[in-house]
């Protein structure tokens, strides 16, 4: 088994999906690569304390045959977004796709990130670091656990422009979270989901 692949792909899935079970990181590896593993293999190799340790280091745990992020690992917060996705389908994007997972900040660019940071220079110009900005609105979206309107509003709040100004963003913000790999979307974005 090519232990360093699996962890990579293990770490990958949780960052898109939040909470996977691993016969689904196990399911997903096999259907990519080559090589066969069982889950037996990939559930002894977990035993590991080694492991475990490696994996923490990325934010990632394992608890109960699931692997859960970090940012969802409180009971409540683990919960509900096993509510929110229950039912859903995963998306699964290809291995080269995937594999760029692995680092939790990465997230795919889209048209309706560039309409929010085209507003923001024309707001702001140089004052604000409007790549950072857009980022940490599309990784608050991503964990938010489908808490859409807190984020907008601690979002818009941020910016400290009158009501007129920050409300012009509204729409822009929806549209981007539209367009977003969501954790209680199982990866999927909203407008994907309603495609299906």
């Amino acid at each position: 088994m090519n232990e360093e692949l699996v962890m990579k792909y293990i770490v990958a899935c949780t960052n898109l999906y939040g909470i996977v079970p691993v016969e689904k990181v196990v399911e997903i590896y096999k259907n990519q690569n080559k090589e066969e593993i069982s889950l037996d293999e990939v559930e002894r190799f977990l035993q590991s304390e080694q492991v475990k340790e490696k994996l923490e280091e990325s934010f990632v745990y394992i608890q109960s045959n699931e692997f859960v992020a970090e940012a969802t690992s409180e009971e409540d917060e683990k919960e509900n977004l096993k509510r929110n996705a229950a039912g859903k389908p995963y998306y699964i994007p290809g291995k080269e796709e995937l594999l760029r997972f692995i680092d939790e900040e990465y997230f795919q660019e889209t048209p309706e990130q560039v309409i929010v940071k085209n507003m923001l220079r024309e707001d702001f110009g140089d004052q604000l670091n409007v790549e950072e900005e857009v980022s940490e609105l599309v990784y608050n979206l991503q964990v938010s656990g489908g808490d859409f309107m807190m984020e907008l509003s601690l979002f818009v709040s941020g910016l400290e422009l009158p009501i007129k100004e920050s409300e012009r963003y509204i729409p822009a913000i929806v549209e981007l979270a539209d367009a977003t790999r969501l954790w209680e979307n199982r990866g999927h974005t909203m407008k994907e989901l309603q495609q299906h």
